[in-house]
């Protein structure tokens, strides 16, 4: 059908109604009543039936009117909302375009600066390598989805650079830039199941390992003089370590393994070692106990041992003063004997307890 003929029809009928509504109202009174009304002459009483049709022809001509005002106003209306609601999809369609592809531009940046920040590391000069390790961390922090990348990589770092031979473990200081990712590392924002930390056989002397390491695996690495204070540990795996002189002051350690390991002259000062294992550990010269005021710095408390294991442990001049000791377990009373306590310690409830095998 040409586009034409439904204008052209909607007119021509549009102009057949004006017109026969006029005709009724100029001959409608005669059509519906002509055996009552006269032709000619007319009277006062024809005037009124007259004007009465013409009256209530008027009104249902403007109803009819009002009532296509409304049906044409609704059809207007609907048609308005599916054009907004079509012009919302458009914009809907057009703003997530416009996220995914600042999604796409900010990950490409993102690549870039994680490039950058790879070939930072891999430099010989130890400034630039630090500027490197500190890079990552701020990407670690912009993109959540590249936090676990980076860390594995800082850990990695780690390891390359500290890493011991286990049949002859050597004394290895950290360098500066093996610090700074172990600062990042121990600072990073930690999310429910994050991977374990792998530091296996590092060489991490007088390493300061503040900050959240909770399940992070240190098993058979030098942390001699390693400092742990107020350090998150709790879970991790300290075992068959050597780590005289190392700080553990205010950390937290529930349920950390420390088990056939070296810990001599170990600060254990106000750390929470609740289920912490120390299974065959050398703690000889270690501090458990009270220290009371020095030199105008505040007390600290003793450890918290509640439910630790010290079976075959070492405790020659080990200080115990004023710990609580009623729980721990495979405890004996010869190695308390070597241990140095006072009339505050708390004696085990029940020793030994069956704890003779590790």
């Amino acid at each position: 059908m040409k586009a034409w003929v439904r204008p052209v029809g909607l007119g021509l009928a549009a102009a057949a109604v004006v017109l026969g509504y006029g005709l009724l109202l100029w001959k409608g009174p005669w059509w519906f009543d002509s055996s009552h009304l006269r032709q000619k002459d007319l009277q006062p009483a024809d005037g009124v039936v007259i004007t009465g049709f013409r009256t209530t022809l008027v009104a249902l001509g403007a109803g009819v009117i009002a009532g296509l005002g409304l049906y044409y106003t609704h059809r207007s209306h609907k048609h308005t909302e599916r054009l907004f609601e079509q012009s919302e999809k458009l914009f809907e369609h057009t703003r997530e375009k416009d996220r995914e592809q600042a999604q796409l531009t900010r990950e490409g940046q993102v690549t870039d600066r994680y490039v950058e920040a790879i070939k930072l590391l891999s430099s010989e000069n130890m400034t630039v390598r630090i500027g490197g390790i500190f890079s990552l961390e701020r990407i670690a922090r912009d993109s959540k989805d590249d936090r676990p990348t980076v860390i594995e990589l800082l850990t990695a770092h780690v390891r390359e650079n500290t890493r011991d031979d286990p049949r002859s473990p050597k004394d290895t200081h950290v360098t500066a830039d093996v610090q700074a990712a172990l600062t990042v590392i121990g600072r990073r924002a930690v999310d429910l199941g994050d991977s374990k930390l792998d530091f296996y056989h590092c060489g991490l002397t007088d390493a300061q390992l503040h900050g959240d390491y909770r399940g992070s695996m240190f098993y058979y690495s030098n942390l001699t003089g390693a400092g742990f204070s107020g350090a998150k540990i709790d879970g991790a795996g300290l075992s068959f370590c050597t780590a005289e002189r190392a700080a553990f002051t205010h950390s937290t350690a529930r349920a950390t393994h420390f088990v056939n390991a070296i810990y001599r002259n170990c600060w254990f000062l106000a750390a929470d070692l609740t289920n912490s294992d120390f299974y065959g550990c050398d703690l000889s010269g270690s501090d458990f106990g009270r220290r009371y005021a020095e030199d105008g710095n505040p007390p600290l408390p003793p450890a918290i041992l509640r439910n630790s294991r010290f079976t075959r442990a070492k405790l020659t001049s080990t200080n115990l003063c004023g710990v609580d000791l009623s729980t721990v377990r495979g405890l004996e009373q010869d190695q308390l004997a070597e241990a140095i306590t006072d009339e505050n310690t708390v004696l085990p409830l029940s020793w030994g307890g069956g704890e003779d095998e590790f």
